[in-house]
């Protein structure tokens, strides 16, 4: 049976690049597939360990409620962008890398992490937009040129 968490983000996930960031701080991981299939991390003899689903938008308070339980939806606000990460049974490795891509996805887009998430965490990226972009000229802490009203709010940056 696979260990399965949900991280439910502030802003559109960008899987590739979260799982880039992960590999170039030495996580030993071969990144295939996505869009539209789901992106697969692999271990470096070539073991699937993890499989990532492309996130979805989640618009209705209730529907959090619904899927996960009214205790875990009273700590989340909608809308979300829900990310299914789902680590394989028999690979040891596989739930920490797992755990360690959806706190990955929480700490630089805001949100928790279901089952065990303790609370709805401030977005730490000055450039996440509520469409998971930016342009190249924002500055942060200016909100005038921070697209989508984002604008960086404090909080330490790769910390």
């Amino acid at each position: 049976m696979s260990s399965d968490l949900v991280a439910l983000v502030r802003r559109r996930p960008d899987v590739h690049a979260v799982a880039d960031g992960m590999i170039a701080m030495g996580e030993p991981l071969e990144l295939r597939g996505g869009e539209p299939e789901p992106t697969l991390l692999y271990d470096a003899e070539g073991r699937l360990l993890v499989a990532i689903e492309d996130a979805v938008q989640v618009s209705v308070q209730g529907e959090i409620g619904r899927l996960l339980g009214a205790e875990f939806a009273a700590r989340v606000v909608a809308p979300v962008w829900w990310v299914d990460i789902r680590a394989v049974a028999d690979v040891p490795d596989a739930p920490r890398v797992a755990r360690t891509f959806a706190d990955s996805l929480v700490h630089w887009l805001g949100g928790t992490v279901y089952p065990d998430g303790e609370s709805d965490a401030p977005a730490q990226s000055w450039k996440a937009s509520g469409e998971g972009g930016g342009a190249a000229a924002e500055v942060p802490g200016n909100p005038q040129n921070a697209p989508d009203g984002a604008a960086y709010q404090g909080g330490v940056i790769g910390g």
